[in-house]
């Protein structure tokens, strides 16, 4: 295991394209985290002069809210990521490193593990960026807290991390199947955006939850801010066993599928 992931970061480290990347949506995630209270603020007050209803001031970065919220706005932008995952995925074809490290005696199963070690070392840096900004925006913007209140639901965390693991798999599993990346990326988009979408508006509801980005999503459901409670809207505030369970058995068939093709396919 040391081993591949020696031989990942070789690969990795001198890459511009990822640094240029990984630091662009660390600014991003950024200033989204830290712009979304003050845009809610604003959103909140201009409400509030035409409501009959007096809306209070609140903040979704109080503990121990703040883990569901920042996990949940993180999950609007994992594509970004894939997009990454694809690119790191389709260069071992257009540059033929795959076909040389196979030459040089790596077998295709060493080669699968070694590229989803990068996949799950993305997944935790993304992770621990938002454990990062969630202490940060915590202590600034909560007021008589205790350790609990800190840790309580640190669980979305580790929802997030399966959330965000899931969907880069698939995204790993577009770009073995179609090795280009301007296809692998468009392609993504497409049934991201558009395709899985309209079959989920098509669906029965009890069906909708099957399709594997939209279980994916459902991981993390909408925050239960106090402005959704004081319309009387409720929603799920924690992280189910059987979502777990269904976001699992997609990744683990992301993965077969992505092992079928690599070992049957000529590199």
């Amino acid at each position: 295991m040391i081993r591949l992931l020696k031989i990942e970061m070789r690969k990795i480290l001198p890459n511009r394209t990822f640094w240029v990347l990984g630091i662009l949506y660390i600014l991003f995630m950024g200033l989204v985290f830290f712009g979304t209270q003050g845009f809610i603020n604003e959103v909140a007050s201009d409400a509030g002069k035409n409501s009959p209803i007096p809306i209070p001031d609140f903040s979704i970065y109080n503990f121990p809210g703040v883990w569901h919220n920042l996990t949940y706005i993180a999950g609007y932008f994992k594509v970004f990521l894939a997009i990454l995952v694809i690119i790191l995925i389709t260069n071992e074809f257009s540059y033929k490193t795959i076909r040389q490290n196979v030459i040089s005696g790596m077998s295709r199963m060493d080669f699968l593990k070694s590229k989803v070690i990068s996949v799950v070392m993305i997944a935790l840096a993304a992770t621990l960026l938002i454990f990062i900004a969630g202490l940060i925006l915590g202590f600034i913007y909560s007021t008589n807290y205790t350790v609990s209140d800190v840790f309580s639901r640190t669980f979305f965390l580790f929802g997030y991390l399966l959330e965000l693991f899931s969907f880069l798999i698939f995204a790993f599993m577009i770009g073995f199947l179609v090795k280009r990346s301007g296809f692998a990326m468009g392609l993504l988009l497409l049934y991201y955006v558009i395709i899985e979408p309209i079959i989920v508006y098509k669906l029965p509801d009890a069906w909708e939850n099957f399709m594997p980005l939209n279980a994916i999503s459902n991981l993390i459901d909408v925050p239960n801010t106090a402005l959704m409670k004081l319309f009387g809207v409720e929603f799920q505030d924690y992280i189910s066993i059987a979502d777990v369970a269904l976001v699992s058995g997609f990744t683990v068939l992301f993965l077969g599928i992505t092992y079928l093709v690599l070992m049957k396919r000529d590199l």
